[in-house]
């Protein structure tokens, strides 16, 4: 097996253990996928809103992504906000919760690739 292979494997044993871990926070995959993206605009300081989010036609339907848009808000997984004066955009953004989960996840790909 490669090195790469192994550290691979590695990787997605130890998310595993941290998705054993926040079995009762974390929704099911295609919400986590959403989440991720939540969270990657909201890291670029480009904050996702629920029409974009309903976008992603990659992960699912409108539809879909709008039930999987209330099950992360009924987890506390994110949150909405508003930006200014405009009540009528509202953005997503990850919560304490969420953002502590892929932490720990982001901990354990560095150590799965020895950084």
């Amino acid at each position: 097996m490669t090195s790469s292979r192994s550290q691979f494997f590695s990787l997605l044993g130890a998310v595993s253990d941290i998705e054993t871990q926040h079995t009762e926070q974390l929704p099911d995959l295609d919400a986590q996928v959403l989440l991720m993206r939540i969270a990657m605009a909201n890291d670029r300081n480009e904050p996702m809103n629920v029409t974009q989010a309903m976008g992603l036609k990659a992960i699912g339907s409108p539809a879909m992504l709008h039930r999987k848009i209330n099950d992360l808000l009924h987890k506390g997984l994110v949150e909405l906000v508003f930006e200014g004066t405009n009540r009528r955009t509202k953005y997503l953004v990850p919560t304490t919760l969420s953002l502590a989960i892929i932490d720990a996840m982001a901990n354990a790909a560095a150590r799965a690739y020895g950084r």
